[in-house]
């Protein structure tokens, strides 16, 4: 398993004189830190750890709360009396309301360029993550589940801290699946840009945009005479130009397409497609939120990078689009 975000702990656990083997404290049990939750307590940063519950009982956790996330984790584990280790999570789960703090959380756990950066990132609807980390469930196997789902691509792709950090660098916009706060089941995506999320995403629109950024997402569609499982094959994002002024742009996507149930739905689940894609293409350019898809119509023609470049921000929300989806494929 990754160690990702053990610089966020592992820094932690030096800093309360807790650093080494779980031995280094003679009381108390070890808890091995599978999810981590940040939400904001007014203008401080509260953080909790969960492991995954035993033996019947309740999931252990932990909590700390500071100005800055080292203080926050100072007092995440420094807060009792067993033993923190983070060697193991696989989950930051971030409150919505506390998505200002998300550069900071990444600037601090990425210190140490030795530690994983694989640690999915997820966005939980709500100002408190109290549902979440409750006594009654069990964080940590919820997120077992939406983790197979993501590795399989199921309707969107997970973002790691890697991913979320190079695109903030850039000073790129970045998707991030967003979830319940009570079933942590997904429920669409959120677009973080400019040190906030600036438009929030249905599970539809979430699975057009995936399309659009050529995630190769995969779903099972139906229509009234036929049901398919539809995998993306391609889809391009190519520019149209009025001498060296964009006019428009034209949506290519090509899915693979195995049927599950009825004889016909072809033709139908590729309008279902295209309105999907629509969707999607109408809430960006609503949001003014261009950014997210430039390196991908810019992929599609290098030749006209530089107008394309200067153009694209104050065009992309007026420009007229033509979608076309085929499925192949059909077995």
């Amino acid at each position: 398993m990754r160690r990702g975000l053990a610089l966020l702990l592992g820094g932690a656990l030096a800093l309360t004189g807790c650093a080494g083997t779980p031995q280094s404290r003679e009381t108390g049990s070890t808890l091995v830190v599978s999810v981590l939750g940040a939400e904001a307590a007014g203008d401080r940063l509260c953080l909790t750890a969960a492991a995954e519950a035993r033996d019947g009982a309740p999931p252990p956790r932990s909590r700390g709360t500071g100005p800055t996330p080292a203080a926050a984790v100072e007092a995440l584990a420094g807060g009792g009396e067993q033993v923190v280790s983070a060697a193991h999570v696989e989950h930051l789960l971030l409150a919505s309301a506390a998505a200002d703090w998300l550069p900071a959380l990444l600037d601090y756990a990425f210190r140490d360029p030795q530690q994983s950066t694989e640690t999915q990132l997820w966005v939980v609807e709500g100002t408190s993550l109290d549902p979440v980390f409750s006594a009654e469930g069990d964080p940590c196997r919820r997120m077992e589940v939406l983790k197979t789902a993501g590795r399989d691509r199921q309707g969107f792709c997970p973002v790691t801290l890697r991913q979320a950090a190079g695109a903030i660098a850039r000073g790129e916009p970045v998707l991030l699946p967003v979830v319940d706060g009570e079933s942590l089941a997904w429920t669409g995506a959120a677009l973080y840009d400019g040190g906030r999320l600036s438009v929030r995403l249905d599970r539809e629109e979430a699975l057009g945009a995936a399309l659009l950024l050529g995630q190769r997402v995969h779903w099972t569609a139906s229509a009234e005479t036929g049901a398919m499982s539809l995998r993306l094959v391609r889809c391009r994002l190519l520019p149209r130009w009025r001498e060296n002024r964009l006019a428009g742009l034209t949506v290519r996507c090509v899915l693979e397409g195995v049927r599950t149930g009825g004889s016909g739905g072809a033709g139908e689940l590729e309008d279902r497609t295209e309105r999907l894609i629509r969707g999607a293409l109408e809430k960006l350019q609503e949001a003014e939120a261009g950014g997210l898809l430039l390196g991908r119509a810019g992929l599609s023609d290098p030749g006209h990078w530089r107008a394309l470049l200067a153009q694209w921000e104050r065009l992309f929300p007026v420009l007229p689009a033509e979608v076309t989806v085929t499925i192949r494929g059909e077995g």
